[in-house]
């Protein structure tokens, strides 16, 4: 049933409020990984695919103490099996919703958020809202990209600017008087940008660039200049190759977590594996959060369309519960004084 905007739930008091959030594995290895806590053999022994009813699975329970619980639940897919049979992925995404039990508000990791219409198909078969992690991706990646411009001020080159979150960043970058250049016409639409005849050419002797792109691997590593900052949030990343010594590749969706954020041992776990490291999240984690404590109606991000007021109005909140976009480098935070120009 698709959702409402009515919440059919009471909520008394705001640590009643429970999020889902749904990944997926990111390689053969690591969907062996995901099923150790819940001692499924036929994904760490490798005979099982992740791609049966069967194979759904819970991952880790998080905790914003106080204030909301979540629950990480598996679709052990390899991004292959997710993409090439995209209604058999949201039949498993439905299913590790169910497994998650009452939550107020789902929200999709990774190329979960890309499948099945960018979400729309799965908020059509759940009667609670379900968001794409586009918002909060867009914020953070704002946010971490106006820290790199206060030391490299100059043109940012967007690549994946015809997504969702590069449109939103594009605008929003637009409206602060930053000269943009995209990396296709169509990206150019309705923007005062420099529109490019694709990635090579946006990045071209440019300083900063934002990778924005929902898969990457767009832009050989050759046609970024010595020197520059790429501020990246795609999966798998930007570059193809390895840039030159001096080009900084840091964590475009990096965020500081607050000291009630709990997360247990497979919860440290999960932090590791899924790339963020035990110091630090993935804004698209904290989207669905916000939206389950807010009892928001309408999600933030779902489908092609990204409001830049959506991607405000998320950064307010998150804010005020705690968390704040990061500079890292991988795992490590990145003081933005490496950004001097010599």
């Amino acid at each position: 049933m698709p959702y409402s905007g009515q919440s059919d739930v009471a909520i008394t008091t705001i640590a009643d409020r429970r999020f889902c959030f749904v990944v997926h594995a990111l390689s053969r290895l690591h969907r062996g990984v995901m099923g150790v806590p819940t001692a499924r053999f036929g994904l760490i022994g490798q005979w099982r695919d992740g791609t049966s009813s069967e194979d759904v699975l819970p991952v880790c329970s998080l905790d914003l103490v106080g204030v909301c619980e979540g629950q990480v639940v598996g679709v052990p897919m390899t991004p292959h099996d997710l993409l090439s049979d995209q209604q058999r992925a949201v039949d498993r995404m439905v299913e590790a919703v169910a497994l998650a039990g009452d939550v107020h508000a789902v929200g999709l990791g990774s190329l979960c958020a890309v499948v099945g219409g960018r979400g729309e198909e799965l908020a059509g078969r759940l009667s609670v809202p379900v968001t794409n992690g586009g918002a909060a991706t867009a914020w953070a990646l704002l946010e971490n990209v106006r820290q790199v411009l206060h030391y490299r001020p100059g043109p940012v080159a967007i690549v994946g600017a015809r997504s969702p979150v590069g449109q939103a960043v594009a605008a929003c970058l637009v409206s602060d008087g930053v000269a943009v250049r995209v990396d296709h016409k169509r990206a150019a639409r309705g923007l005062d940008v420099q529109a490019c005849d694709g990635p090579v050419e946006a990045v071209q002797g440019c300083q900063v660039i934002v990778g924005a792109g929902p898969t990457g691997g767009t832009v050989p590593a050759a046609a970024i200049a010595p020197g520059a900052v790429v501020v990246d949030v795609a999966i798998p990343g930007t570059l193809v190759g390895r840039p030159d010594s001096t080009v900084q590749v840091l964590a475009g969706e990096a965020l500081d977590y607050p000291p009630h954020w709990r997360k247990g041992f497979w919860g440290w776990l999960y932090h590791v594996l899924s790339g963020y490291g035990p110091s630090q999240v993935f804004a698209c984690l904290i989207e669905p959060l916000v939206l389950a404590v807010e009892g928001r109606a309408d999600p933030y991000s779902i489908g092609r369309h990204l409001d830049p007021k959506d991607v405000d109005a998320f950064g307010v909140s998150a804010r005020q519960l705690g968390f704040s976009p990061r500079l890292a480098r991988g795992w490590r935070a990145f003081s933005p004084d490496r950004l001097h120009l010599e």
